[in-house]
């Protein structure tokens, strides 16, 4: 309330205001935030504050966002609900019997609540879009740069990103900007009259209910001018055998910013020995514990496909003269806070480093909401957000929809249509 206060007066005497002047903004507990705990969820590190703010954060500050709070996540970010020793499991705005998705679980469920105007996540797997999927929400994943990871807890140095989770795309131009030190300019409008997408069929999925609001929203697409082409991709098992490299990079990464942290565990075997975790990871973090180099022939052939995967990913869109690949975000609704979702949709972005956005592009008739994943075969932010905007003008009015549904709420209209 005093930062609030304290914007408030700036704004009365007419001193100079960031952008982003008095908005209320949650932060993800692996992102340092001074003073705040920096817990990556875990009980282990339950007694550890971050001394200085992670990069992204300082420029949050210095735009004149108030930083409300920090999120539950994942315990490590090591899956995609959020479920942690020290935060418990993060219910869905939507319906509280249904996971909110994760690694960024927290952060989603908090903006698609109403507690905040937006959030700052982090994606090494999927970890922003996911949640916002879940939740209605439109989260961008950038292109991978290693410099933006100053003061953020690693999961897997070679995929970890940073970025925005919040309402609209316009607003996710504007965090972006922000934190990536870039001037805040307004997105080129435009329509889709003329551009390609191509519609990866083999991550369509076979849940009935998302299919219907997905096939929908590809012909709203088309009555909007967009060029809509089906596109194989023949390395998507590959995808899903790179996701190892997280195993391999984990142990090493930990231990060297635990090293730096002060009062905290030696490393990781000490917050093994310790117990002060999800007893669900043990297998996990054992088998990372035999990991403590990287140079193993799986991690540098996971390395090289990363390399192959942008390579091809770029050859086809050039050969198909595509300005992005579309496919539904998750393959499978939210069913319980215990079921994992599959699929290897959003490792596509994570393993090439190539950006990729989620907005919502309609509701089910279960009342969830389904969300469009875009890549982009460049490292161009601007121009896939340029077209996220325009397809969030075609597809119209769902985040109001959304917004009302977690009503601010609880009418509960969608667990009694799960029910």
């Amino acid at each position: 309330m005093s930062q609030a206060e304290q914007h408030q007066q700036q704004r009365r005497r007419g001193e100079p205001i960031g952008p982003l002047h008095g908005v209320p903004l949650i932060v993800k507990d692996n992102i340092a935030c001074a003073p705040m705990p920096i817990t990556l969820g875990c009980r282990a590190l339950a007694s550890l504050n971050a001394t200085a703010d992670a990069r992204v954060v300082q420029r949050l500050r210095r735009a004149g966002a108030i930083i409300l709070a920090r999120a539950n996540m994942s315990e490590f970010a090591f899956d995609v609900r959020s479920r942690s020793s020290l935060g418990g499991d993060v219910a869905n705005p939507l319906c509280p019997t249904l996971t909110a998705g994760g690694s960024s679980g927290g952060c989603a469920a908090a903006v698609a609540a109403g507690m905040a105007d937006g959030a700052l996540g982090t994606d090494t797997g999927g970890s922003i879009r996911i949640p916002c999927s879940y939740t209605g929400l439109v989260g961008l994943r950038p292109a991978f740069r290693r410099s933006q990871l100053d003061g953020v807890a690693p999961l897997s140095p070679s995929k970890d990103t940073v970025g925005p989770m919040v309402h609209s795309v316009e607003d996710a131009a504007l965090l972006h900007a922000v934190i990536h030190g870039l001037p805040p300019v307004a997105l080129p409008v435009r329509s889709l009259k003329g551009v390609r997408f191509g519609v990866v069929t083999a991550l369509q999925g076979e849940d009935e209910v998302q299919l219907e609001v997905w096939q929908s929203a590809l012909h709203t697409l088309r009555r909007a001018g967009a060029t809509l082409v089906e596109v194989s991709l023949p390395f998507l098992e590959e995808v899903r055998q790179a996701t190892c490299l997280s195993l391999y990079e984990f142990r090493v990464a930990i231990d060297d910013w635990l090293s730096k942290q002060p009062g905290a565990p030696s490393g990781l075997t000490s917050i093994v020995d310790s117990g002060a975790f999800l007893p669900e990871f043990a297998p996990f973090l054992r088998q990372m514990l035999a990991s403590n180099t990287l140079k193993t022939p799986l991690w540098l052939a996971g390395r090289r496909f990363q390399r192959l995967l942008r390579q091809n990913l770029c050859q086809v869109a050039e050969v198909q003269r595509i300005d992005g690949f579309v496919y539904p975000t998750v393959q499978r609704l939210p069913e319980s806070m215990a079921k994992m979702p599959p699929g290897c949709a959003p490792e596509l972005a994570a393993i090439s480093g190539l950006p990729a956005i989620t907005l919502p592009c309609g509701v089910s008739r279960i009342g969830l909401p389904v969300g469009m994943e875009m890549l982009s075969a460049q490292e161009d932010e601007t121009m896939l957000m340029t077209l996220a905007l325009a397809c969030e003008g075609a597809l119209g009015g769902i985040n109001e929809v959304l917004r009302f549904k977690a009503g601010y709420r609880q009418s509960g209209t969608v667990c009694q249509n799960l029910s």
